[in-house]
C-alpha cells in the first residue's frame, strides 16, 4: 500500500527554506550532494529543490515497492497516461499527473525489503 513519502518544493535558497522548517517544525535537515536538501518530519519529509532547469518541480511522493511501482507503470501505460521514470541514484520514481495536472512520484528506495 502506498503511504506519503514528501512533498517537494522549489526555492531560490534552499538553505534558507530549511532552516525555516527546522526553526519552526523541528525538522530534520539532510544534505547530500546532487540531492534536494531534505527536511524530515515525522511521518514525512519536504524535498526543497533548488529553482531551475534541472528541479524536479513541484510534486507530493508515495513511497511504494518495486512490484508496486511496476504494476502502477502498466495500470498508467494500459490506460494511455503520461509517465517518465527516473533514476535518483538513491532511489527510483515514476512520475505522472492526476486529472487535475497535480504531479505525482511513486518512489521505490533501493536497499529496501
Amino acid at each position: 500500500m502506498p503511504r506519503l513519502d514528501h512533498v517537494a518544493v522549489e526555492s531560490a535558497d534552499p538553505a534558507r527554506a530549511a532552516l525555516f522548517y527546522e526553526r519552526f517544525l523541528g525538522a530534520r535537515l539532510v544534505r547530500n550532494e546532487g540531492h534536494p536538501l531534505m527536511a524530515y518530519l515525522e511521518g514525512g519529509a519536504i524535498a526543497i529543490h533548488e529553482q531551475g532547469p534541472h528541479a524536479h518541480g513541484r510534486h507530493v511522493g508515495f513511497r511504494v515497492s518495486d512490484e508496486e511501482r511496476a504494476a502502477l507503470k502498466r495500470a498508467l501505460d494500459e490506460a494511455e497516461i503520461a509517465n517518465d521514470e527516473r533514476d535518483h541514484e538513491i532511489a527510483v520514481g515514476l512520475f505522472f499527473e492526476d486529472p487535475d495536472g497535480r504531479q505525482l512520484e511513486a518512489i521505490t528506495y533501493r536497499g529496501e525489503a
